[in-house]
């Protein structure tokens, strides 16, 4: 379906979101037991706030930038002016919006205490960061060399998971209790938890600027007429985007205005935890369709080769988004207590973080087939279109919230979440009709759902004969592993659960895509 390039340059970006991901599932661990859970909860609701301007700083460019890159692959100065444009205008907007989130901070209670002002601008100036590396990562998507990004995002994030370790354990470790200066113990541990991150994305970027030389020196560049052109471009996907973020990240703004003050941060902790897992994997996704971009783009006008990646794309979106969905929706009391402390268990009200996961993992597969929709979009020029159909669904979302918060809490965020996003296949379906009459593939649609049926039994019998019984307790405390049993426990669990959903679901995907999807 792909050239080798494009496998390449997929496994290398998947490569670093594992290492992502797996320092993330630890980082998780970590601050959810170093943290009170209010605590986490303001951690969580900052970045939320940083991440909708993140994203009006976006615009878009970011996939617009790639695919002009890919239009001019063999004029390496029209790409470096390109990439110059593209770092000119991030440093411009990420400047931009740490001022303007500081000053929207101040109005809103909640955020306009000391400590949560000066969490936003620890963030704002992370995300400045942010959009400089991807800026630079932009020139290396666009000549499918992105295994050059592994190093830089992994080193990065290795570092700041040992600033972090050097903040619990040695700097700062609990009980965090007294004052420093004018601030409490645990403020300044929360202030400089953030901080570790702002590290190490520094980092990450700084390398991946020296890995980016080998393949084309990029520097600031300002081009009044091109400039113009790209924002006049990217305007209506930008503001698209800055619709579909916004109903992603505004429940936790809206959870955190609509509760009690009391329970407010509390609240979006045990909210917060699952959509952070529902973040880290919607990452692979993105990272698939990044790399198919180029190829949708080259084969917009050739049907029959653009309809036969469309058909293996969704094939693959579906049965990993589907699998992910439906194994966490199974386990999902096992992952949170391997991920989190016992507290995120615990009940605000009626709910819990794992009522809420097990609704919001159905995001997964909804989000990947959306994103399909979205980059056919994309790669055809028509990306206007989705800015009416964000909006919508933006709206809707919001709505949604304001009614289902008062009664159901953070559960009627995650119901709203979900229902958006169903919305969004329904729509972009229905955008793309003039490019593609995609059928949603019956067959392999029919097939993979079998699969997943098949390996959700796999998973039952697995529970039944092995993790249900309780024997890794016993198995664990006759090795004289007394400490952290529990833990292990569960981690065992979850492995032989994985091996026993994982493997004959890619052994039956590889039989559905061989013989019955054709």
């Amino acid at each position: 379906m792909a050239t080798r390039s494009v496998y390449t340059n997929t496994i290398a970006q998947i490569a670093g979101k594992v290492a992502t991901a797996l320092i993330s599932i630890f980082l998780i661990k970590i601050l959810t037991n170093y943290l009170d859970v209010a605590g986490y909860g303001l951690y969580a609701k900052i970045y939320n706030y940083l991440s909708i301007f993140s994203v009006i700083a976006d615009l878009w460019l970011y996939t617009l930038s790639v695919r002009e890159m890919s239009k001019n692959i063999d004029n390496p100065q029209k790409v470096g002016q390109i990439a110059g444009i593209l770092l000119t205008l991030r440093t411009i907007l990420g400047i931009g919006i740490i001022v303007s989130s500081l000053l929207l901070a101040m109005l809103l209670p909640g955020y306009n205490t000391p400590v949560a002002l000066i969490g936003v601008l620890i963030a704002g100036i992370f995300t400045l960061f942010w959009l400089l590396n991807s800026a630079i990562l932009s020139v290396l998507q666009a000549y499918l060399k992105t295994e050059f990004s592994f190093v830089s995002v992994t080193v990065g994030k290795v570092v700041n998971f040992l600033a972090v370790l050097a903040v619990v354990w040695v700097v700062l470790p609990k009980p965090l209790q007294g004052t420093i200066g004018v601030f409490e113990t645990s403020d300044v541990a929360f202030l400089a938890i953030l901080g570790t991150g702002l590290l190490g994305n520094i980092v990450m970027t700084v390398l991946l600027y020296g890995y980016s030389r080998r393949i084309l020196p990029i520097r600031f560049h300002w081009d009044v007429g091109y400039i113009k052109k790209l924002l006049w471009e990217s305007l209506p996907y930008g503001l698209a985007l800055f619709f579909n973020v916004l109903f992603f990240k505004v429940d936790v703004v809206l959870l955190s205005l609509l509760e009690a003050p009391d329970i407010a941060d509390h609240v979006v902790a045990l909210y917060s935890l699952p959509m952070k897992i529902i973040e880290v994997g919607m990452m692979f996704g993105t990272v698939f369709l990044n790399s198919m971009l180029p190829l949708f783009t080259q084969s917009i006008n050739d049907h029959i080769k653009l309809e036969k990646l469309v058909k293996k794309s969704y094939g693959i979106l579906l049965f990993f988004g589907g699998a992910t969905a439906l194994f966490l929706t199974l386990k999902s009391e096992m992952v949170l207590r391997l991920i989190a402390s016992e507290k995120y268990l615990v009940p605000v009200g009626q709910y819990s973080s794992v009522d809420a996961l097990q609704i919001v993992s159905f995001v997964f597969f909804l989000f990947f087939t959306s994103s399909l929709f979205n980059y056919l979009l994309i790669a055809s020029g028509k990306q206007g279109r989705l800015l009416w159909i964000n909006g919508a669904i933006a709206l809707v979302n919001i709505v949604g919230n304001l009614i289902l918060i008062p009664k159901y809490s953070f559960i009627g965020s995650a119901w709203a979440t979900v229902f958006s996003q169903i919305l969004l296949i329904i729509c972009t379906a229905y955008a793309t009709r003039d490019v593609i009459r995609f059928d949603f593939s019956p067959k392999t649609t029919l097939g993979i759902v079998g699969v997943l049926a098949l390996s959700a039994a796999s998973l039952l019998v697995a529970n039944e004969l092995v993790v249900g019984s309780g024997g890794w307790v016993v198995l664990l405390d006759s090795l004289g592993i007394q400490s952290h049993v529990q833990w292990l426990a569960i981690a065992m669990d979850l492995s032989v659960s994985s091996v026993a959903f994982g493997v004959p679901a890619l052994l039956w995907f590889w039989l559905v895509q061989k013989y019955i999807s054709k």
